[in-house]
């Protein structure tokens, strides 16, 4: 059965009782007595690193971190890379099967902290580098604590 003849089984049979399952039957004045929506204060919101998400087509997780490696700083750093949700640098396994959409996590290292400024700078290196970036997505932690997944061994 398509839409369409789901639609029209819906409209032939308004207004009927059923006749498989009970009828059910609601009272006719009850209210719904929702609790008042109350704010929660503001979380303390930190800056705690990047994930940059790039397309590259080859298979080696290797030569993808010694190219992504060449975007460090003095503040940041590549720790982690993974594919489709599995950690395949440092310490992957290649028997992994890689697609070409690559997610590199960039953290803040010694007592550095991260800006936004030092997210465009990552990303103006990848231009400069050839490295084809799709997307990010900023890694916060609110009252310490992560807001965002964690990959594999972290």
């Amino acid at each position: 059965m398509g839409t369409k003849e789901f639609a029209q089984a819906i409209v032939a049979n308004l207004g009927k009782k059923p006749s498989l399952l009970k009828e059910v039957s609601y009272a006719k004045e009850a209210v719904l007595n929702l609790p008042k929506y109350v704010k929660k204060p503001a979380a303390k919101k930190d800056l705690v690193g990047v994930d940059i998400f790039v397309h590259w087509n080859g298979t080696n997780p290797d030569e993808l971190a010694e190219k992504i490696q060449k975007l460090n700083n003095d503040s940041v750093k590549l720790s982690m890379i993974t594919n489709r949700g599995i950690k395949v640098w440092p310490d992957g396994f290649s028997e992994t099967f890689c697609t070409d959409h690559w997610r590199c996590r960039f953290k803040p290292f010694n007592s550095h902290q991260i800006d936004k400024q030092s997210i465009i700078k990552l990303l103006l290196s990848a231009i400069d580098n050839g490295i084809d970036s799709i997307k990010t997505e900023n890694l916060y932690e609110f009252d310490g604590k992560p807001g965002y997944s964690l990959g594999q061994g972290q």
